[in-house]
C-alpha cells in the first residue's frame, strides 16, 4: 500500500481543520519516479529567486551501470511539482565500455553570487580492486548562472583519488570539497581504507589546493579492522571554525565530526556524534536559527532509514579540545543539545535509500530530497516538506531538556511545574 501524500499540517494552519494533530502533517511528494530506471544519489539547492533544483543520477541499479546520466529538475512553487529532467552530462554503454568512465554521485550548491555549482565523480574503473588504485577517478565541475536552466562544463577539477564528493561555499567565498580515498589494507580488498579528504579554493573552484586529510580517532574501536571514514560534508560556525560531519562503515556505530580553526586545511581528531548509525552520507547545514541539520541515511539490521539530527552549535564543538571551559570526555554527552527524527524508512525487500540534501524555505520548513525503493520495483526521487513541528515542539534557537526529576522527592510539584511550560510553548 502506497503512504498517503497528504499535508495535514497545512490544514491545520488554514484553520480548515483546527484540531488537526502537530507533528503529523510532513508531506512526501514524488521528485521523480520512472520504474523502468534507477535513480539515486539526489541533492537540492536553492536559488536566491527561490527556485529549487535538485540534482541526481540515473543508471540501471545502485552502481553506475551499464549507462549513467547526472540529472536536474527545477521547481518553481516550492517543491510542490517539478519540471521536466534536464541531462547535465552522461555516459552511454558504448562510452563506458569504451574506457571513458561512470558517473557516480552527484551534489550541487548554490553560491552567494546565484551560480549554482554541480560536481560529480567519474569512475574510470570497473571492478573494486581497480577503485583502490590510484587516479581511479575524476571529479567534473558544472556551473549554472541562469537558476539551473543551462549548465556549463565539465571542468576538471584535478582531484582524481577521491569519490562521492561534498561542496559548499565558505563565507569568505572559497569552495569546499571533501572526497573520501579508498587504498588496499594489509589483507588488500578484504580490510580496505578510506580516509576523508579535504580540497579548497580561492578562484571559484578554477584551481584546487589539497588533499589535507582527517585524521582517524584516537578512541579505541569495539572491533577489528580499520576505520572507515568516508562521504563527509560540512557546516561553518559563526567564527568561521568548519565542522565535517562524517559516515564512517568500519566500527559501523555512529556517525563522526572533525574540526578545523584554520579554513580547512588542519583537522582535529574526530568526535562520536549522536548520529547512531550513520552509514550513508550526511548532508549538513546551518539552518536560519542557527543550528545544525543533518539528514543521513540510518542502516540498522537490513532496514535503510532516512534521519534528520539537528542540534546546536554549542553541541557541534562539546567533546573538542578547548571548546568549553568546563567539560570532560566522560560527561560531554550528558545533556546533548540535539534532537533526532526518522524521516522515512524503505520498506522493500531491497531497501536502498538514504542519500539525501536538503534546503530551508523561506517559511523555515524543510524540504528535503532522498532517493528510496520502498514500493516500486526500482529506486525513484522522493521528496518531503518537513515543519519543525514535525520533529520538536519547541521554538527556533534552543533544544532543551526538561525532565521531571528532583534529587530532593519533590517529583510532584516538578512534574506539575514541567507541564505548564509544556503547555505555555
Amino acid at each position: 500500500m502506497a503512504k498517503r501524500e497528504i499535508n495535514i499540517l497545512s490544514l491545520a494552519k488554514t484553520n480548515m481543520y483546527p484540531n488537526a494533530m502537530l507533528g503529523s502533517g510532513m508531506q512526501t511528494i514524488t521528485v521523480s519516479r520512472n520504474d523502468d530506471i534507477y535513480e539515486a544519489f539526489a541533492d537540492i539547492a536553492q536559488t536566491p529567486d527561490g527556485v529549487l533544483v535538485c540534482t541526481y543520477r540515473e543508471s540501471m541499479c545502485h552502481s553506475a551501470r551499464p549507462w549513467s546520466k547526472v540529472i536536474v529538475r527545477r521547481s518553481f512553487d516550492r517543491g510542490l511539482s517539478w519540471g521536466p529532467r534536464q541531462v547535465v552530462v552522461e555516459r552511454t554503454c558504448e562510452e563506458s565500455e569504451a574506457g571513458k568512465g561512470r558517473l557516480n554521485c552527484s551534489r550541487i550548491t548554490a553560491c552567494a553570487d546565484g551560480t549554482l555549482l554541480l560536481i560529480v565523480d567519474l569512475l574510470w574503473r570497473g571492478t573494486f580492486a581497480e577503485y583502490l588504485e590510484p587516479n581511479m577517478c575524476s571529479n567534473l565541475l558544472f556551473r549554472s548562472t541562469d537558476s539551473g536552466a543551462t549548465w556549463q562544463g565539465p571542468e576538471e577539477t584535478g582531484i582524481s583519488e577521491g569519490i562521492v564528493p561534498s561542496i559548499k561555499e565558505l563565507s569568505d567565498g572559497r569552495l569546499i570539497v571533501g572526497v573520501t580515498e579508498q587504498w588496499p589494507g594489509e589483507k588488500g580488498e578484504e580490510d580496505f581504507i578510506e580516509t576523508q579528504t579535504v580540497y579548497l579554493s580561492a578562484d571559484k573552484g578554477h584551481s584546487w589546493e589539497g588533499p589535507f586529510k582527517i585524521p582517524d580517532p584516537e578512541v579505541p574501536k569495539i572491533n577489528d579492522g580499520p576505520w572507515r571514514l568516508n562521504e563527509g560534508d560540512f557546516v561553518e560556525l559563526d567564527d568561521g571554525a568548519l565542522v565535517c560531519y562524517i559516515r564512517e562503515d568500519g566500527e559501523r556505530v555512529c556517525g563522526w565530526k572533525s574540526l578545523s580553526r584554520d579554513g580547512g586545511r588542519t583537522w582535529s581528531r574526530p568526535q562520536r556524534t549522536q548520529m547512531m548509525h550513520c552509514l550513508g552520507r550526511p548532508s549538513a547545514g546551518r539552518l536560519r536559527s542557527g543550528e545544525i541539520a543533518v539528514t543521513y541515511r540510518v542502516a540498522c539490521g537490513l532496514s535503510t532509514s532516512l534521519g534528520l539530527y539537528v542540534e546546536t552549535p554549542a553541541e557541534a564543538l562539546k567533546g573538542f579540545a578547548g571548546a568549553m571551559a568546563s567539560e570532560t570526555q566522560e560527561d560531554y554527552r550528558a545533556d546533548a543539545e540535539a534532537r533526532f527524527a526518522f524521516l522515512d524508512n524503505d520498506r522493500s525487500l531491497s531497501p536502498d535509500s538514504g542519500y539525501s540534501g536538503w534546503v530551508q524555505l523561506d517559511d523555515g520548513d524543510l524540504f528535503v530530497v532522498n532517493y528510496v525503493t520502498d514500493d516500486a520495483p526500482r529506486a525513484f526521487i522522493r521528496g518531503y516538506r518537513v515543519g519543525r513541528e514535525d520533529w520538536y515542539l519547541y521554538p527556533e534557537g534552543a533544544i532543551d531538556y526538561s525532565p521531571p526529576f528532583d534529587r530532593e522527592g519533590k517529583y510532584y510539584e516538578v512534574a506539575q511545574e514541567m507541564a505548564r511550560k509544556q503547555q505555555a510553548v
